[in-house]
Protein backbone atom coordinates (compact mmCIF):
# COMPACT_ATOMS: atom_id res chain seq x y z
CA UNK A 1 0.00 0.00 0.00
CA UNK A 2 0.86 3.66 -0.49
CA UNK A 3 1.10 5.46 2.47
CA UNK A 4 1.49 9.76 3.32
CA UNK A 5 1.61 10.91 6.36
CA UNK A 6 0.18 14.21 7.32
CA UNK A 7 1.17 16.12 10.42
CA UNK A 8 -0.05 19.23 12.15
CA UNK A 9 3.14 21.77 12.81
CA UNK A 10 1.19 23.16 15.86
CA UNK A 11 -0.61 20.19 18.03
CA UNK A 12 0.93 19.39 21.00
CA UNK A 13 4.56 20.67 22.28
CA UNK A 14 7.08 19.70 20.14
CA UNK A 15 8.98 21.78 17.61
CA UNK A 16 8.33 20.58 13.89
CA UNK A 17 11.99 19.50 13.51
CA UNK A 18 11.33 17.24 17.00
CA UNK A 19 8.30 16.27 15.29
CA UNK A 20 10.21 15.44 12.54
CA UNK A 21 12.48 13.61 14.16
CA UNK A 22 10.30 11.52 16.08
CA UNK A 23 8.07 10.26 13.03
CA UNK A 24 11.54 9.20 10.56
CA UNK A 25 11.21 5.61 11.63
CA UNK A 26 8.62 5.68 11.44
CA UNK A 27 7.99 7.14 7.75
CA UNK A 28 10.70 4.52 6.74
CA UNK A 29 8.51 1.57 7.80
CA UNK A 30 5.88 2.82 5.94
CA UNK A 31 7.87 4.24 2.90
CA UNK A 32 5.84 7.33 3.67
CA UNK A 33 7.03 10.71 2.80
CA UNK A 34 5.84 13.40 5.85
CA UNK A 35 3.85 16.39 4.79
CA UNK A 36 1.95 19.69 6.02
CA UNK A 37 4.64 20.97 8.31
CA UNK A 38 4.57 23.72 5.73
CA UNK A 39 0.51 24.83 6.41
CA UNK A 40 -0.05 27.92 8.49
CA UNK A 41 -3.52 27.94 8.49
CA UNK A 42 -6.70 25.06 9.05
CA UNK A 43 -7.79 25.93 5.73
CA UNK A 44 -4.31 25.36 3.90
CA UNK A 45 -3.78 22.10 6.13
CA UNK A 46 -7.38 20.42 5.35
CA UNK A 47 -6.35 21.37 1.53
CA UNK A 48 -3.09 19.16 1.63
CA UNK A 49 -5.49 16.35 3.61
CA UNK A 50 -7.62 16.45 0.17
CA UNK A 51 -4.47 16.44 -2.44
CA UNK A 52 -2.97 13.59 -0.49
CA UNK A 53 -6.30 11.91 0.06
CA UNK A 54 -5.84 11.37 -4.01
CA UNK A 55 -2.29 10.50 -4.43
CA UNK A 56 -2.42 7.56 -1.24
CA UNK A 57 -4.28 4.09 -0.18
CA UNK A 58 -4.07 4.86 3.52
CA UNK A 59 -3.28 8.79 4.41
CA UNK A 60 -1.73 8.78 7.97
CA UNK A 61 -2.82 11.23 10.49
CA UNK A 62 0.36 12.41 13.15
CA UNK A 63 -0.71 14.74 15.78
CA UNK A 64 -3.57 14.47 18.89
CA UNK A 65 -7.12 13.88 18.57
CA UNK A 66 -7.97 18.07 17.41
CA UNK A 67 -5.96 16.90 14.04
CA UNK A 68 -7.14 13.55 13.50
CA UNK A 69 -10.72 15.43 14.04
CA UNK A 70 -9.64 18.01 11.17
CA UNK A 71 -8.59 15.19 8.73
CA UNK A 72 -11.98 13.35 9.38
CA UNK A 73 -14.09 16.71 8.31
CA UNK A 74 -11.77 17.46 5.65
CA UNK A 75 -11.63 14.39 3.41
CA UNK A 76 -14.67 11.55 2.79
CA UNK A 77 -13.22 9.06 4.97
CA UNK A 78 -15.78 6.30 3.95
CA UNK A 79 -13.74 6.34 0.66
CA UNK A 80 -10.01 7.09 1.88
CA UNK A 81 -8.92 4.93 4.64
CA UNK A 82 -6.98 6.71 7.38
CA UNK A 83 -4.30 5.85 10.01
CA UNK A 84 -3.09 7.66 13.05
CA UNK A 85 0.23 8.53 15.23
CA UNK A 86 -0.50 10.01 18.00
CA UNK A 87 1.82 12.83 18.91
CA UNK A 88 -0.63 15.32 20.74
CA UNK A 89 -1.28 16.07 24.44
CA UNK A 90 -4.58 13.88 25.51
CA UNK A 91 -4.46 11.52 22.18
CA UNK A 92 -8.03 9.48 23.62
CA UNK A 93 -7.79 7.69 20.00
CA UNK A 94 -4.20 6.22 21.34
CA UNK A 95 -6.24 4.40 23.69
CA UNK A 96 -9.02 4.22 21.72
CA UNK A 97 -7.32 2.01 19.07
CA UNK A 98 -5.31 0.23 22.00
CA UNK A 99 -2.06 1.60 20.78
CA UNK A 100 1.00 0.62 22.61
CA UNK A 101 4.24 1.09 22.58
CA UNK A 102 6.37 3.97 20.68
CA UNK A 103 5.19 5.37 17.51
CA UNK A 104 7.60 2.52 15.63
CA UNK A 105 6.24 0.16 16.87
CA UNK A 106 2.30 1.99 16.04
CA UNK A 107 3.80 2.46 12.94
CA UNK A 108 4.36 -1.25 12.14
CA UNK A 109 1.04 -2.27 13.31
CA UNK A 110 -0.61 0.12 11.00
CA UNK A 111 1.73 -1.39 8.23
CA UNK A 112 0.84 -4.82 9.38
CA UNK A 113 -2.62 -4.11 10.34
CA UNK A 114 -6.44 -4.25 8.74
CA UNK A 115 -8.67 -1.69 7.58
CA UNK A 116 -11.95 -1.35 9.85
CA UNK A 117 -14.61 0.11 8.98
CA UNK A 118 -16.33 2.54 12.18
CA UNK A 119 -18.93 5.04 12.96
CA UNK A 120 -18.60 8.53 14.04
CA UNK A 121 -21.14 11.12 15.20
CA UNK A 122 -23.14 13.81 13.34
CA UNK A 123 -23.15 17.04 15.13
CA UNK A 124 -25.90 19.85 13.93
CA UNK A 125 -24.84 18.82 10.28
CA UNK A 126 -21.58 20.61 10.52
CA UNK A 127 -19.05 18.26 11.73
CA UNK A 128 -18.30 14.64 12.17
CA UNK A 129 -16.75 13.81 15.58
CA UNK A 130 -15.74 10.63 17.80
CA UNK A 131 -16.52 12.66 20.75
CA UNK A 132 -18.66 15.27 21.59
CA UNK A 133 -20.08 16.64 25.07
CA UNK A 134 -22.07 20.13 26.08
CA UNK A 135 -21.37 21.23 29.79
CA UNK A 136 -18.68 21.87 31.65
CA UNK A 137 -16.00 20.75 28.95
CA UNK A 138 -16.51 23.18 26.70
CA UNK A 139 -15.76 25.91 29.13
CA UNK A 140 -12.76 23.51 30.10
CA UNK A 141 -11.31 23.63 26.73
CA UNK A 142 -12.29 27.57 25.91
CA UNK A 143 -10.32 28.52 29.39
CA UNK A 144 -7.22 25.67 28.64
CA UNK A 145 -6.79 27.71 25.25
CA UNK A 146 -6.66 30.80 27.12
CA UNK A 147 -3.44 29.47 28.88
CA UNK A 148 -1.85 27.36 26.22
CA UNK A 149 -2.08 31.19 24.59
CA UNK A 150 -0.39 32.34 27.50
CA UNK A 151 2.19 29.93 26.72
CA UNK A 152 1.31 27.16 29.45
CA UNK A 153 1.73 23.31 28.70
CA UNK A 154 1.29 19.85 29.80
CA UNK A 155 -1.57 18.29 32.14
CA UNK A 156 -1.12 20.70 35.12
CA UNK A 157 -2.46 23.27 32.53
CA UNK A 158 -5.57 21.27 31.68
CA UNK A 159 -6.04 20.73 35.67
CA UNK A 160 -5.68 24.00 36.37
CA UNK A 161 -8.55 25.03 33.52
CA UNK A 162 -10.86 21.53 35.03
CA UNK A 163 -10.41 23.58 38.98
CA UNK A 164 -11.05 27.03 37.56
CA UNK A 165 -14.36 26.05 34.89
CA UNK A 166 -15.92 23.53 38.63
CA UNK A 167 -15.31 26.76 40.88
CA UNK A 168 -15.65 29.78 38.87
CA UNK A 169 -16.63 30.35 35.06
CA UNK A 170 -18.80 27.24 34.73
CA UNK A 171 -22.55 27.73 35.62
CA UNK A 172 -25.12 24.55 35.46
CA UNK A 173 -28.51 24.40 33.87
CA UNK A 174 -31.50 22.63 32.58
CA UNK A 175 -31.23 20.38 29.41
CA UNK A 176 -34.23 18.28 27.89
CA UNK A 177 -32.60 15.51 26.20
CA UNK A 178 -34.55 13.43 23.47
CA UNK A 179 -32.66 10.00 22.75
CA UNK A 180 -34.49 8.46 19.95
CA UNK A 181 -37.96 8.70 20.64
CA UNK A 182 -37.67 9.03 24.64
CA UNK A 183 -37.58 12.33 26.41
CA UNK A 184 -36.30 13.32 29.97
CA UNK A 185 -35.11 16.13 31.73
CA UNK A 186 -31.73 16.71 33.52
CA UNK A 187 -31.52 19.24 36.17
CA UNK A 188 -27.91 20.89 37.46
CA UNK A 189 -26.18 19.92 34.54
CA UNK A 190 -22.58 19.22 34.74
CA UNK A 191 -22.09 17.19 31.74
CA UNK A 192 -23.81 15.27 28.91
CA UNK A 193 -21.69 13.13 26.81
CA UNK A 194 -22.14 11.68 23.51
CA UNK A 195 -19.34 9.54 21.83
CA UNK A 196 -18.27 6.35 19.82
CA UNK A 197 -15.40 5.38 21.99
CA UNK A 198 -14.66 5.22 25.67
CA UNK A 199 -11.75 7.45 25.95
CA UNK A 200 -11.59 11.45 26.47
CA UNK A 201 -7.59 12.58 27.00
CA UNK A 202 -5.17 11.32 29.46
CA UNK A 203 -6.46 7.90 29.11
CA UNK A 204 -9.99 8.72 30.98
CA UNK A 205 -12.52 5.83 30.42
CA UNK A 206 -14.99 7.93 30.96
CA UNK A 207 -17.95 6.07 28.75
CA UNK A 208 -16.47 2.17 29.46
CA UNK A 209 -19.61 0.94 27.37
CA UNK A 210 -18.91 2.45 24.36
CA UNK A 211 -17.78 1.13 21.10
CA UNK A 212 -16.36 2.39 17.59
CA UNK A 213 -18.62 -0.19 15.19
CA UNK A 214 -22.09 -1.19 16.95
CA UNK A 215 -24.28 1.20 14.91
CA UNK A 216 -25.22 2.91 18.44
CA UNK A 217 -24.32 6.48 20.19
CA UNK A 218 -23.24 6.17 23.48
CA UNK A 219 -24.93 8.98 26.15
CA UNK A 220 -23.90 9.75 29.74
CA UNK A 221 -25.81 12.53 31.63
CA UNK A 222 -23.62 13.74 34.76
CA UNK A 223 -25.38 15.88 37.37
CA UNK A 224 -22.76 14.93 40.46
CA UNK A 225 -21.66 17.38 42.81
CA UNK A 226 -18.23 17.88 43.61
CA UNK A 227 -17.34 14.45 45.95
CA UNK A 228 -18.87 12.10 42.93
CA UNK A 229 -17.11 14.19 40.48
CA UNK A 230 -13.73 13.52 41.59
CA UNK A 231 -14.91 9.87 42.50
CA UNK A 232 -16.01 9.72 38.69
CA UNK A 233 -12.31 11.14 37.64
CA UNK A 234 -10.10 9.04 39.74
CA UNK A 235 -12.07 5.84 38.90
CA UNK A 236 -11.78 7.15 35.38
CA UNK A 237 -8.20 6.84 35.79
CA UNK A 238 -8.31 3.01 37.13
CA UNK A 239 -11.08 1.19 36.37
CA UNK A 240 -13.46 3.18 34.53
CA UNK A 241 -15.83 5.79 35.09
CA UNK A 242 -18.69 4.42 37.74
CA UNK A 243 -20.90 7.89 37.91
CA UNK A 244 -23.91 8.70 35.56
CA UNK A 245 -26.44 8.03 33.58
CA UNK A 246 -25.78 6.29 30.80
CA UNK A 247 -28.16 5.64 27.44
CA UNK A 248 -27.80 4.08 23.60
CA UNK A 249 -29.71 5.84 20.74
CA UNK A 250 -29.37 6.63 17.29
CA UNK A 251 -30.43 9.84 17.32
CA UNK A 252 -29.85 12.48 20.65
CA UNK A 253 -31.10 16.72 20.38
CA UNK A 254 -30.47 18.24 23.77
CA UNK A 255 -32.17 21.78 24.43
CA UNK A 256 -30.54 24.27 26.92
CA UNK A 257 -31.73 27.15 29.37
CA UNK A 258 -29.12 29.08 28.19
CA UNK A 259 -26.54 28.36 25.30
CA UNK A 260 -23.37 26.62 26.12
CA UNK A 261 -20.00 25.55 24.08
CA UNK A 262 -19.82 22.11 22.51
CA UNK A 263 -16.63 20.46 22.93
CA UNK A 264 -15.57 18.24 19.78
CA UNK A 265 -12.71 15.83 19.95
CA UNK A 266 -10.94 18.27 22.51
CA UNK A 267 -11.33 21.20 20.98
CA UNK A 268 -13.55 24.15 21.77
CA UNK A 269 -16.79 24.35 18.84
CA UNK A 270 -19.87 26.81 19.10
CA UNK A 271 -22.53 28.13 21.22
CA UNK A 272 -25.88 27.19 21.03
CA UNK A 273 -29.31 26.55 22.90
CA UNK A 274 -29.94 23.42 21.11
CA UNK A 275 -27.73 20.47 19.71
CA UNK A 276 -28.61 17.68 17.46
CA UNK A 277 -26.24 14.47 16.95
CA UNK A 278 -26.64 11.34 14.87
CA UNK A 279 -25.00 8.06 14.53
CA UNK A 280 -23.12 7.66 11.15
CA UNK A 281 -22.88 4.04 10.39
CA UNK A 282 -19.22 2.54 8.72
CA UNK A 283 -18.32 6.25 7.98
CA UNK A 284 -14.99 5.64 8.71
CA UNK A 285 -12.40 3.52 7.27
CA UNK A 286 -9.41 3.20 9.55
CA UNK A 287 -6.15 1.12 9.06
CA UNK A 288 -4.75 -0.60 12.34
Amino acid sequence: MRYSIIINPVSGTMTVDQKRAALANAAEILDAEIHGLDAITADAFGQCARELATRCDVLVTAGGDGTFSDIINSIDTAQTPIAYLPLGTGNAMRHALKYKGSLTDIAMRIRDGKIHEYDLVNCNEKRRAFMVSVGIEGAIIRLRNQYLAQGATGFKTYFRAVFNSYFKKYTRTIAKITVDDAMFEVKNLLSIMVVKQPYYGFGMNVVPKARFDDRQLHILCITSGLFKAIIGAVSAFTIGNQIGQYRTGQQVTVRLERPLVLQIDGNEGWDAEAFTFAVLPNALKIKC
